[in-house]
């Protein structure tokens, strides 16, 4: 098994690096626009459809050198939740003709792409979602209020997933959930996608989560991802995607943290003495090294899984479970590590620590993850 990198990986993660560094100078408003501007929404997409068509296995170590230099994990997570929530999976499933339309503007960053999911009553159970479509003669009819929908008020187009309504005059029974991939159009039909106002998330708010509405919505049959019905199917494709891949920019965080407190550890001193020779102080850093290499393996080994052809599925919830438990144990350790002084908002650990902690949350709390792991071991 082979643990190198070629030239070619090594100076995507180079060219990643550089534009993060560029999108953290930017204001916060600017950033996703860099991250367009410079490919990173593009990368696994095909060439003949506005990306590099990079493997998965690249596309984790990009964004592991995106995370290296640019702190705002919240629009990291947005970018994540636009290339591999949406856009794989509209490569993996779409028709050609969804994949012509939609693609090349979705590597670019012309449109912006999000998942609207989750629900009041249908978080971690998506298979309770009562947001309806109701099937017209000209497609679908979406009815329902979606919330924690990441970009919300920015994105384009929604991945909805609704229950099959049934509705027009000869139209097959309701077959459970269907995937709809709903525009924002402009008029009278983006009055019926309503973004709420902006939640106060403790961190991550650079993601943007809002509630969105969709107030009885008109959309076409080419709209349809996958099959009527299957929407829970299409939904877990997406989830495997996201799962595996939308915490590869943590690695690069919590690398240039660890270098950040090596450095303190081997520079603070008492009584004459650097902290780093401390057991207590090496050893906690010692952990921090660990859950970042085992971090990488997982993750690393989840995007090849799906390089593969395989399904992924169990691949993908341990990289995403571990990576988010190591995240805030890694930011927590990190924040203890400096005392008092880690405790202040000027250190930046406080929010460190806040942003790790919606690591646990999205794309699949611990528990649900868990959850499919267990089943894959048939228990």
């Amino acid at each position: 098994m082979d643990f190198g990198w070629t030239p070619s990986q090594r100076a995507v993660r180079d060219r990643m690096c550089a534009l993060g560094a560029e999108a953290d100078a930017a204001a916060p408003d600017d950033r996703m626009r860099v991250l367009a501007r410079g490919g990173a929404l593009g990368l696994p997409i095909a060439r003949d459809l506005g990306g590099e068509g990079l493997d998965l296995v690249t596309t984790a170590l990009a964004y592991e050198g995106l995370g290296a230099t640019l702190r705002d994990g919240g629009v990291l997570l947005a970018a994540g939740a636009h290339l591999f929530g949406v856009a794989l999976l509209l490569a993996r499933v779409g028709t050609p003709a969804q994949q012509r339309a939609w693609l090349p503007r979705m590597a670019s960053g012309a449109c912006m792409a999000t998942v609207a999911a989750t629900e009041a009553g249908a978080g971690s159970d998506v298979a309770s979602v009562q947001a309806r479509a109701d099937r017209t003669d000209a497609g679908y009819r979406l009815t329902g209020e979606k919330r924690y929908v990441t970009w919300a008020d920015r994105a384009d187009v929604y991945l909805a997933i609704a229950r099959d309504a049934g509705g027009r005059a000869g139209a097959a029974p309701a077959r459970g959930l269907t995937a709809l991939l709903v525009p924002r159009a402009e008029g009278e039909a983006a009055a019926r996608v309503v973004p709420g106002p902006l939640l106060a998330t403790a961190g991550l708010r650079g993601a943007r989560l809002a509630p969105v509405t969709f107030a009885g919505c008109e959309v076409g049959q080419d709209t349809l991802l996958g099959r009527a019905g299957a929407g829970l199917a299409v939904f877990q494709i997406a989830m495997t995607y996201e799962r595996a891949l939308i915490l590869a920019f943590r690695l690069g965080a919590m690398e240039r943290a660890l270098g950040e407190a090596v450095r303190f550890a081997r520079e603070r001193e008492i009584g004459g003495q650097a902290i780093a020779r401390h057991q207590a102080v090496a050893h906690r850093l010692a952990q921090m090294k660990l859950r970042l290499e085992t971090s990488r393996l997982l993750v690393y080994r989840a995007a090849w899984a799906l390089d593969q052809g395989e399904r992924g599925q169990a691949e993908a919830a341990l990289a995403k479970w571990h990576a988010a438990d190591s995240a805030l144990a890694f930011a927590l350790d990190d924040l203890r590590l400096r005392g008092g002084a880690g405790y202040l908002e000027e250190s930046g650990l406080p929010s460190a620590v806040d942003d790790a902690l919606g690591g646990g949350i999205h794309s699949g709390t611990s528990d649900v993850l868990a959850t499919v792991v267990a089943r894959w071991l048939g228990v």
